[in-house]
């Protein structure tokens, strides 16, 4: 009974590494599951708010929320492509990601 209770909860685990997806680059983390897409940026990066973040899922297009500190999409599905933009002084990268939610 008790291998049966451990292989369960590895079994759970496994099912919940895949259900939330998390990339990070050396500028930005990002986190994407549960129809949500959240992009954190990292040290002295922060939220490009003059680039046009996008959520695409399929011929669905979201617009993110937007702060210095964070940016969040919610309400898509399926395999997504996420664009965005950080900055750290007067140095910025955009970048392009796919995401499965």
């Amino acid at each position: 009974m008790r291998v049966s209770k451990v292989v369960g909860s590895l079994v759970a685990l496994a099912f919940g590494l895949v259900a939330v997806t998390a990339l990070a680059a050396d500028e930005y983390n990002l986190t994407a599951g549960g129809g949500k897409v959240t992009v954190t940026p990292k040290g002295a990066w922060h939220v490009n708010k003059e680039y046009p973040w996008k959520l695409k899922c399929g011929d669905k297009t979201i617009n993110f929320t937007l702060s210095d500190s964070k940016a969040e999409a919610s309400g898509g599905s399926g395999e997504c492509k996420v664009k965005g933009g950080v900055c750290s002084g007067d140095k910025c990268k955009n970048f392009e990601e796919a995401v499965k939610l």
